[in-house]
């Protein structure tokens, strides 16, 4: 692509950017005005945004480009110190250089602050939010040219010079601004210091392919911007840390920080790295336990390994939703179902496990449908007509409760207290009335009406265009209603 134009001040017109070859997305208050933006052969021509779209937020969306966004102000600082080519930067007023454009395509993906660690971002602008990778068609930006939908400033260009290809790992460095950023705000209080970079270096020695001075740098880096006034002292904690015999990692940052390990592993994850105590769980919870499979609502089957004289076996246990949330009711269900040990691991072990597998659990090809709450409603109120039957007089709704059916309207009248008998005759009840008018109008979409027929009062439910059966019908002659109708919600 052949930026030429503008290249002082960037492009400021939606002109400016078809001129250029980009995909535009018209934008109200930050968010797309049309529809399928995101769809691969999605196109406005210039001609359709003067005419239409003039008056809109211009959105760039982003099918080759990448826009690092800052939300946090510490990550400002470590782009300043490891973008080392960027050619094009954007913001507002009073967010300035928070936007740092390339030409690439990136996997997009926001860096925040696990939910124990809130309070460090508190009064932050953008909460726990530090940066974001946004790229592919899946993304866009409000660019210059536009308004700042909630601070109502322009967006601007701090430096334009065309989006330029980064020289070097675009997507490591990136990854690298959000972490740093992390660590720097997270940084310990003095007496703790020492050992909070320690650990941190441990954590890079042991799962990286980072070197000793890489390592240094990136420690000393964070220790300056978080004012640390031995940050001297931390400019070798790579290459000494490595010397030493027994590193600090996750853990002991964890319990400095006063968090969960998991949260730990949460933000090194971002360059990659494992939990490796994790990892070694898993591999045990793997060669006890296989995939999830649902099985219909609220069952679900897991196949589970044990050893008997020496003999591996297998058996396929069943359980519900809550026993796989508790692990001492899912340790208890697969004794007793399959008679199969499974080595123990923490409580926040195995609900990271059991959250992963349930996540990428598979649709049995013998799903129960019927089993659904949803198909039980439909299937008793289809029995409940056949029975009954669908009368086309409006009298035997008024006088007995019996169903009816408006053929004029395509409308099914019902007695709910009449579908409540039924349904109790069938040995189906539940815990209270709110439940079943809860199905009624979510499964049935059905509504209820106040009225009047023959000058009296009359309540019913009214399904729109039900489906009926012809030998489920009674024709009758048919009475009208005297008086409007009201239509109102349960």
């Amino acid at each position: 692509m052949d930026e030429i134009k503008n290249l002082n001040k960037g492009p400021l017109t939606y002109e400016d950017w078809y001129d250029l070859g980009y995909t535009l997305v018209p934008c109200e208050g930050g968010r797309p005005t049309v529809k399928k933006w995101s769809d691969a052969d999605f196109k406005i021509t210039k001609e359709e945004w003067k005419n239409k779209y003039a008056d809109k937020e211009i959105g760039l969306r982003l099918d080759n480009v990448v826009d690092l966004d800052l939300d946090n102000t510490r990550a400002k600082v470590f782009a300043n110190k490891y973008l080392t080519n960027c050619n094009t930067i954007s913001g507002r007023e009073h967010n300035p250089t928070s936007h740092y454009w390339f030409k690439a395509r990136l996997s997009p993906q926001k860096f925040s602050l696990p939910k124990d660690l809130e309070r460090y971002v508190a009064h932050a602008a953008h909460g726990q939010c530090l940066c974001e990778i946004r790229s592919t068609e899946t993304c866009y930006t409000i660019v210059p040219g536009s308004l700042h939908s909630k601070h109502r400033e322009h967006v601007r260009w701090e430096k334009y010079e065309g989006f330029n290809e980064y020289v070097g790992d675009l997507n490591k460095i990136l990854r690298k601004i959000s972490l740093a950023t992390a660590l720097s705000i997270l940084y310990a209080p003095k007496g703790q210091r020492d050992e909070y970079c320690t650990a941190i270096a441990g954590v890079l020695i042991k799962q990286t392919d980072w070197d000793d001075t890489e390592i240094n740098d990136f420690i000393y880096d964070i220790a300056v911007e978080s004012n640390d006034d031995e940050s001297e002292n931390r400019k070798n904690k790579g290459s000494t840390t490595r010397k030493s015999k027994k590193p600090f990692g996750m853990p002991k940052l964890a319990e400095i920080i006063e968090c969960r390990t998991e949260s730990i592993a949460t933000i090194f994850s971002w360059i990659g790295v494992q939990d490796k105590s994790l990892v070694q769980v898993k591999q045990i919870a793997d060669d006890s336990m296989g995939e999830i499979v649902e099985y219909g609502e609220d069952r679900y089957k897991i196949e589970v390994t044990g050893k008997l004289e020496g003999v591996v076996f297998t058996k396929t246990i069943t359980v519900d939703g809550p026993t796989l949330m508790n692990q001492l009711k899912f340790y208890d269900a697969v004794v007793m179902q399959a008679q199969v040990w499974i080595p123990k691991m923490k409580a926040a072990q195995f609900e990271e496990i059991m959250r992963m597998k349930f996540e990428s659990r598979i649709k049995s090809k013998d799903y129960v449908v019927e089993a659904a709450e949803s198909n039980k409603i439909k299937k008793h109120f289809t029995n409940y007509i056949k029975l009954k039957k669908a009368y086309t007089s409006k009298s035997e709704l008024f006088n007995y409760g019996n169903p009816y059916l408006n053929q004029r309207a395509d409308e099914l009248e019902f007695n709910l207290n009449g579908f409540e008998d039924y349904l109790e005759e069938q040995r189906v009840s539940y815990k209270k009335r709110v439940d079943l008018v809860l199905l009624v109008q979510d499964v049935l979409k059905a509504r209820r009406k106040t009225g009047t027929y023959l000058t009296k009062s009359l309540v019913s439910w009214v399904i729109k265009n039900p489906e009926i059966q012809n030998e489920d019908i009674l024709l009758a002659g048919e009475s009208e209603e005297t008086e409007e109708i009201n239509f109102e919600q349960a």
